[in-house]
């Protein structure tokens, strides 16, 4: 299994709303380079990266989100925000019915059913990474300290230099509640500010 690409899909998943052009563009934001190739998408798809790289540029710079990864720095150092984001796919889960109104099931589904219906259109690395992330379900890794313990364990074996990814879980059950606190304050702001954005939607 491929663990390096487990970032935070979930959380981009739900920020994106219900269009499928601007759920796929959201997801592919990641997988492909370059100014030509993104000004070819459609513009429906263009949409969805422009709204991902927004989204990935207020997260860097949000105060709940510096405060999460400045608690994760001294032992993880460069790999302190990848931690986060994975970290904050499971706040997510954990606080889901407090911003998503469609049930987790059916939100996973319903996305796995979208990859599976334009998997011939996606950019190469995206149709890899598909295929992984629906044959071993990464979304239902997220939830339990298990299932993250495996990711970070993944991602650790694919990274260069020393880190402690793989002790991850043992500092999120230090810092629960604070980094719990953070996720809050950042989703209720992250929403408000995609949903603000209406040159994102069609």
């Amino acid at each position: 299994m491929n663990y390096f690409y487990i970032m935070n899909y979930l959380f981009h998943l739900v920020l994106s709303g219900e269009n499928p052009d601007i759920i796929i563009g959201n997801y592919i934001a990641d997988h492909i380079r370059g100014t030509k190739i993104v000004n070819e998408l459609p513009n429906p798809v263009l949409k969805g990266v422009l709204m991902h790289r927004a989204i990935d540029a207020y997260s860097d710079m949000h105060p709940a989100v510096r405060h999460s990864v400045a608690l994760l720095k001294p032992s993880h150092a460069k790999y302190a925000p990848v931690a986060v984001d994975i970290l904050y796919d499971h706040f997510l889960i954990k606080n889901w019915i407090q911003f998503v109104k469609v049930p987790l099931v059916k939100k996973i589904n319903s996305f796995y059913a979208l990859l599976d219906e334009r998997m011939d259109t996606l950019p190469p690395k995206s149709q890899k990474v598909s295929r992984k992330l629906m044959q071993d379900n990464w979304f239902g890794m997220y939830e339990s300290f298990d299932g993250l313990n495996d990711i970070f364990i993944g991602v650790n074996k694919r990274t260069h230099f020393e880190n402690a990814l793989p002790d991850t879980v043992e500092y999120l059950v230090k810092y629960y509640n604070e980094l719990d606190n953070d996720f809050n304050v950042f989703a209720r702001d992250i929403f408000a500010f995609v949903s603000l954005h209406t040159r994102y939607r069609l």
